[in-house]
């Protein structure tokens, strides 16, 4: 755990539900692999297979397709709540707030995490579109470390904590200007 990079850390406020890893095991394992598969939704799949296909689809019309593959899915979404049908995930004993992120790391707000202790957990990641981000994290020096996440996962963390950290160099940027047009 001493060996751990100091990681930059970036003001936020993330929804997280979590447990200690070894209360329900082998259901956390097998929803970590199944919200791996993130594309459960027909269209979703298809569209991976066209980018493995064809290349990253590049250009203006990468960009529609995105957002037509996410209407399809605000519909889809809609018409499963009509429906009455709900996404069930492992129900996990604890919510909380994350403040603070960094690059395979995060801290939780007002959390009583045990010590050297492995956690799964559900992240709300706020890109497009949302996403549920599982993770395996252990508690280590006031953060949470992060042990396992899928790749794609990752990019996606590490993308978000990047924009977080160009958003606050613009944020100090403009205000040290401001204070010195005074």
């Amino acid at each position: 755990m001493e060996n751990f990079v100091k990681s930059r850390l970036i003001n936020t406020a993330l929804k997280i539900e979590f447990d200690k890893a070894y209360i329900n095991a082998e259901s956390y394992a097998l929803e970590f692999n199944k919200l791996t598969q993130n594309d459960e939704d027909p269209i979703g799949e298809w569209l991976r297979l066209m980018r493995a296909k064809k290349g990253n689809l590049e250009g203006e019309n990468a960009i529609i397709l995105e957002l037509l593959v996410e209407i399809y899915r605000k519909i889809e979404s809609l018409e499963t709540h009509i429906e009455g049908n709900t996404k069930d995930y492992v129900p996990l004993e604890n919510k909380a707030t994350i403040h603070t992120i960094g690059h395979g790391c995060f801290a939780i707000l007002d959390s009583n995490l045990s010590e050297n202790t492995l956690y799964y957990g559900r992240i709300e990641l706020p890109t497009f579109p949302t996403r549920i981000v599982p993770v395996y994290f252990i508690y280590h020096s006031e953060l949470a470390w992060i042990e396992q996440i899928h790749t794609r996962d990752e990019i996606e963390w590490d993308g978000y904590v990047a924009g977080k950290e160009r958003a606050l160099i613009r944020s100090l940027k403009l205000n040290k200007k401001a204070s010195d047009d005074k």
